[in-house]
């Protein structure tokens, strides 16, 4: 048995097994002990990384039997983190490959992305209605590059895809389901991830609930429950209050000036009177009132 890398040649042999005797090759900068056949003639490759890559070549010749010869690609396995695809802005449920995510009410469309980030090789992701239709999606596969010695957390030479879809908001009973396949995710091949949308509304509380709570005996908490909108009559009152002590104010101010302008006119007109009375009295007979 040999093993070759790349074509088959004298200079890319890297191991052979004759009689039981196993014989790595260690010219042409192969390191000792990367490659090994086992008692079960599986060739063995330790500590496989990028450089393994590639396309390897056998020859094998069982006893009274011709040489037979083939080829084996080999590729770099990374799996995810999460064994699951993860749907972007939906909240885990109990179950790891369930979660739900939240769409307001009055949202006419909302966007759907699943990912499955940093493996290798790159996976294929697809969006299912309820777990059978397959629905048409806008899909990427980027591939995760760095440079050396960058300090990053990413798993360099891996792939990124995402899957994207839009969906009715007001589907809230309906299930949708995104599927990863591909090696990197596990034994089985695939794995799924289930989401269900949740419709949400502002929480407000009319005169009659209010009052069908308190006859019950209950609790209804209002206060931190209530929508933005529910406290504007409270501070309209507040307004008109405010405004109604700024009239009276002026008002005020206004009658104490007046009665002093008034107090001081009176005042006037007594001294026009006075002095007009003196005019008409004779020079003489103004001295003998004044002695």
């Amino acid at each position: 048995m040999y093993w070759y890398y790349g074509p088959k040649s004298d200079a890319s042999m890297l191991i052979s097994y004759i009689l039981g005797s196993v014989t790595p090759q260690t010219r042409n900068g192969i390191q000792e002990g990367v490659y090994n056949i086992d008692s079960e003639f599986n060739f063995v490759i330790e500590n496989v990384t990028t450089f393994n890559e590639g396309t390897y070549t056998f020859e094998v010749k069982p006893k009274s039997d011709v040489m037979h010869e083939g080829q084996v690609e080999v590729l770099e396995k990374v799996s995810p983190n999460r064994p699951y695809p993860t749907v972007i802005g939906c909240n885990e449920d109990h179950d790891a490959d369930t979660c739900e995510a939240t769409v307001w009410y009055d949202t006419t469309v909302h966007n759907l992305t699943c990912v499955m980030e940093q493996v290798k090789p790159a996976v294929e992701l697809k969006w299912f209605l309820g777990g059978l239709t397959e629905l048409k999606a806008y899909l990427t596969v980027r591939p995760v590059a760095i440079t050396a010695y960058s300090g990053s957390s990413l798993r360099n030479n891996t792939y990124s895809t995402s899957v994207s879809i839009q969906v009715p908001s007001v589907d809230s009973d309906v299930e949708y389901v995104c599927e990863a396949k591909g090696v990197a995710v596990g034994s089985t091949g695939s794995t799924r991830t289930r989401v269900r949308l949740a419709n949400i509304r502002p929480t407000t509380a009319t005169n009659n609930e209010v009052q069908s709570s308190t006859n019950s005996g209950s609790t209804l908490a209002l206060a931190n429950e209530a929508s933005p909108t529910a406290n504007r009559p409270f501070e309209k009152c507040d307004a008109v209050i405010m405004l109604g002590v700024a009239c009276s104010i002026i008002v005020f101010i206004a009658c104490v000036v007046i009665g002093y302008l008034l107090k001081k006119l009176k005042k006037l007109k007594k001294y026009k009177r006075k002095w007009k009375g003196m005019e008409q009295v004779p020079l003489q007979e103004r001295g003998n009132r004044v002695n």
